[in-house]
């Protein structure tokens, strides 16, 4: 894998604000990399991130982490039923590009 790429990936997550999440293809928008690439860079590397926030576009989680992502959106008053994250929770690409931009770090080559 890509270090640059996945180190913006995980920049990128750790932009989603608290009580809201991201489609896996929203941060993949962002980052240039297809949805699949940023499902892999979160399942090998994004447990020091907050992982929890991305879901898929239907607002669902693996089943193996679904029950330890439900705490931390409970934890964080993210909107929620019994299986999926609500659809107002969250960030659309148009919002995250604009924390991409104001917010975050490029990361560098070499």
């Amino acid at each position: 894998m890509d270090e640059i790429a996945v180190e913006r990936v995980l920049r990128i997550v750790e932009l989603v604000p608290a009580a809201r999440v991201v489609a896996y293809g929203t941060v993949g928008a962002v980052a240039d990399c297809s949805p699949r690439y940023v499902g892999r860079v979160m399942r090998e590397f994004g447990s020091n991130v907050t992982w929890w926030r991305v879901v898929n576009a239907a607002g669902i989680l693996p089943p193996e982490i679904f029950a330890r992502a439900r705490i931390h959106w409970e934890d964080e008053g993210t909107p929620h039923s019994h299986d999926r994250v609500e659809r107002v929770a969250f960030v659309d690409v148009d919002e995250l590009d604009e924390l991409w931009r104001t917010h975050g770090i490029e990361p560098k080559c070499g």
